[in-house]
């Protein structure tokens, strides 16, 4: 749930007079997919990248 929410397609403020609804909803499928209320996620790869300026 807190995942869902920090992302910016689905911040709180956008589901409006839904966000109960959604809510609802949202915990009814992760009960559904795990009902023991585990969930392993799989990080992408970092890149990190780095630069320096040239020296004058």
């Amino acid at each position: 749930m807190a995942w869902t929410f920090s992302r910016s397609g689905s911040a709180p403020h956008l589901f409006g007079e839904r966000l109960r609804d959604f809510a609802r909803d949202l915990r009814a499928l992760l009960r559904e997919a795990a009902p023991d209320d585990r969930f392993a996620e799989h990080l992408p790869p970092t890149d990190i990248q780095t630069w320096r300026r040239p020296r004058d």
